[in-house]
């Protein structure tokens, strides 16, 4: 049986060294997407993000406020408006992401301790950014009623430090334990990398499989295996089990290196992992690939799944939150419960011990996904073995 597999795959390397569509898929995509979608986001987080002052009190008071907003390293102040229209027109027109409009009479309410209102108009379509300015807005607010409400107390005949104890009887202390830079980068790019992976894996073998059938060379498959599944399978998959680990210990060092990502992973957790996500790859992709009689097809079924499954693993949407029908669909996906555990190893510094749930729905899915292809290549080699009688 290994000298099987050995055989099988010296042939699928002459075979994909010829073949440069799939070259291009299990060589070239990997390492062009990682580094194409890694710099996208390599500035990780938005800075300075454009808004307007409208202005109906032109007081002390507001222009402070407002050079507190244009000091935040979230909010550049672009600009003061004359009326609200023209604010609505900068938000209409992608000049502005939002605006900030202070009343007349903003100072006055507050000297006479009535109190007053700060009014934000946010451009919402984006809400990652408009969470954000929201966010800074709210800060610089919060340290201005801070410092209103300071004087107001020391006024009244406290000291600094009573007055401070009186604006904060209680104290709010954030603090992120490890996205520590609250950073999107951080947070998509090591799943765009899992992604990749899987993706390229699946369509690279998968073409490879679909081309026997439609070239009629799955007999001289059979033949070198001699009628062993297991040597057909997994010499046929060997290549790839090899290229596309060499590529999972490229991202996860030297990508994560270049854009900036920490691992504070158990690395023994994150190999075994990695590994049974690429077996049951390689597994399903035989499965699925074993129905195509042209790999053109196979390649263009397993492309436009990409999308689909990486919005359904989990990653970018809680999956409890979706349709109880697409999380069935999910859980049959080797990356989902991949992702569930690559988060929490890679940024929780989790372990086999925090992670055993996904690491056995991998292994049940990498089983399931083996005999189903060794069943459906054992009915492929029943099939040819019934033609060649004939």
């Amino acid at each position: 049986m290994i000298n099987a597999i050995k055989e099988i795959f010296k042939r699928e390397l002459r075979l994909t060294a010829r073949d440069i569509n799939i070259i291009s898929i299990i060589l070239l995509a990997p390492l062009f997407y990682s580094f194409f979608y890694g710099s996208i986001y390599i500035n990780k987080v938005e800075r300075k993000l454009p808004i307007v002052i409208y202005d109906e009190d032109m007081s002390q008071t507001t222009r402070t406020i407002a050079e507190h907003l244009n000091a935040s390293q979230m909010i550049n102040v672009t600009g003061y408006v004359n009326d609200f229209n023209s604010g609505i027109d900068k938000i209409n027109s992608n000049q502005a992401y939002g605006m900030v409009y202070f009343p007349k009479g903003f100072e006055a309410g507050l000297k006479l301790y009535r109190g007053a209102t700060v009014k934000t108009y946010l451009n919402t379509t984006r809400f990652l950014v408009s969470n954000d300015i929201n966010i800074a807005i709210n800060e610089v607010i919060i340290n201005e009623n801070a410092d209103i409400k300071l004087k107001f107390f020391e006024k009244a005949g406290f000291s600094y430090g009573q007055a401070k104890e009186l604006v904060e009887p209680v104290k709010y202390d954030v603090r992120p334990l490890f996205n520590t830079t609250e950073s999107y980068g951080d947070f998509l790019i090591p799943g765009i990398f899992v992604l990749i992976i899987q993706q390229t894996l699946l369509i690279g073998l998968s073409e490879s499989v679909a081309k026997e059938r439609e070239l009629g060379t799955t007999g001289h498959l059979f033949e070198l295996g001699k009628g062993n599944i297991f040597a057909v399978i997994n010499g046929k998959g060997l290549l790839f089990a090899l290229i596309f680990g060499a590529f999972s210990l490229l991202f996860f060092t030297f990508n994560y290196l270049v854009f900036r990502i920490n691992m504070y992973g158990n690395g023994a957790a994150l190999f075994i992992f990695t590994f049974l996500l690429i077996a049951a790859a390689i597994y399903f992709s035989i499965f699925i690939a074993s129905f195509f009689k042209k790999k053109i097809l196979a390649v263009q079924f397993l492309t436009i799944s990409t999308y689909p499954i990486f919005l359904i693993s989990g990653y970018s949407w809680p999956k409890f939150a979706m349709p109880l029908w697409v999380q069935y669909i999910a859980d049959l996906i080797p990356s989902t419960p991949y992702l569930a555990a690559f988060m929490r190893i890679t940024k929780m510094g989790a372990g086999l011990g925090q992670t055993m749930p996904e690491l056995i729905h991998l292994a049940i899915l990498t089983s399931l996904f083996y005999s189903a292809a060794h069943i459906r290549l054992k009915q492929l080699l029943k099939k040819q073995t019934s033609n060649n009688e004939e």
